[in-house]
């Protein structure tokens, strides 16, 4: 489909070149009036031209917009990550566990006994939720991050805001335990997404 568009794109500008070239060959072949010649000679001219500094333009637009959307692209994700990266920290603080390596995977273990929901934990995640939601809405309007990015970090949002939600009102230890597990199987689907891992070790 994106092939059959460019095409399409391209045809008036094709139309145009075989336009001017037509035009020459006329006025080359059938014409004796030096009066004429040179009138066909500048429209066949024009007709050559103006495509020409039309896909020349397009052309350099498009690398400035795909470099602009790359940067935005990396500036985006770093900001995701960090923000992602400081939810886990606050969830290291309600289940007691030392660190995270990433990818999480799902053989993690939660010990219920040593859950601490302390509100001041479940505020700051939800001042980061609050943020990935902003960072959210501005992906859909530069259009920067693919569909599967974007579904990722939706469901992210989802899950944070049913884990504060839970623990909001009822907040029992295996709830708490259950929809942590959830929430870092999602955020390890964003790290694997964005191939967070392979972007450390080229660091």
């Amino acid at each position: 489909m994106h092939v059959v568009n460019v095409l399409l794109r391209l045809v008036p500008y094709i139309l145009s070149i075989a336009g001017g070239i037509i035009v020459f060959d006329i006025s080359q072949r059938y014409l004796h009036n030096d009066g004429w010649i040179n009138l066909l000679d500048n429209v066949a001219a024009s007709l050559l031209a103006i495509p020409l500094v039309f896909l020349f333009y397009e052309y350099s637009n498009y690398l400035i917009t795909r470099r602009v959307q790359k940067r935005q692209r990396i500036n985006l994700i770093k900001q995701i990550d960090d923000s992602l990266f400081k939810i886990l920290t606050q969830i290291q603080n309600i289940t007691g566990i030392k660190r995270f390596d990433i990818p999480i995977g799902d053989d993690i273990r939660i010990k219920r006994k040593k859950i601490n929901p302390d509100p001041h934990f479940l505020r700051a995640i939800r001042r980061q939720l609050n943020f990935l939601e902003i960072l959210l809405y501005k992906s859909d309007k530069t259009d920067v991050l693919d569909s599967q990015q974007e579904q990722t970090l939706s469901f992210i949002a989802q899950e944070l805001n049913q884990f504060l939600n839970d623990c909001k009102d009822t907040c029992t230890p295996r709830d708490v335990v259950k929809n942590i597990k959830e929430t870092l199987s999602t955020i390890d689907d964003w790290f694997y997404s964005t191939g967070y891992t392979i972007r450390k070790r080229q660091k």
